[in-house]
């Protein structure tokens, strides 16, 4: 996913591959500042392992994405994934909203590193994860390369 901060602060979706539209399309931005953006989401069957709670890898995809949103909210760069860590405290059921928030911890020359938490309904932090990026293509040159494509 590509991010655009307007004058206002909030961020905006601009352009999503394939994989990141299919975990993004029931995933909703409810709060948006430069380095930070927190969104909410409801964990679907399609989302589930075999205890009907939310997949690991559903988990670990939206702190992929989550922390990614975050930086691209900072940041003039698109980067690349180098680090990923997840640590998963707790289950979300089939059913249940959950709250996702990224952020940017820092955004350097080369690297950006962010955190992601997801919570719910009543608070208690489910999952944590730690995402460092390379900062490489500028995202001018990536919005001008999508719309010659």
């Amino acid at each position: 996913a590509v991010v655009s901060t307007q004058s206002t602060g909030a961020a905006t979706v601009m352009v999503a591959d394939g994989f990141s539209l299919k975990t993004m399309s029931h995933l909703r931005i409810t709060d948006a500042t430069p380095g930070m953006v927190k969104f909410t989401l409801t964990v679907e069957k399609g989302d589930s392992n075999i205890y009907n709670t939310m997949h690991g890898g559903m988990g670990a995809s939206l702190v992929d994405l989550c922390s990614s949103v975050a930086i691209l909210s900072k940041c003039s760069k698109w980067g690349i994934s180098t680090d990923m860590s997840v640590s998963y405290l707790k289950a979300a059921p089939v059913g249940k909203d959950i709250t996702i928030v990224g952020q940017c911890d820092r955004g350097g020359k080369t690297l950006a590193f962010s955190s992601c938490f997801i919570y719910n309904d009543k608070g208690d932090l489910l999952l944590k994860g730690q995402h460092t990026k390379f900062m490489g293509t500028p995202l001018v040159d990536l919005e001008l390369e999508q719309e010659l494509d």
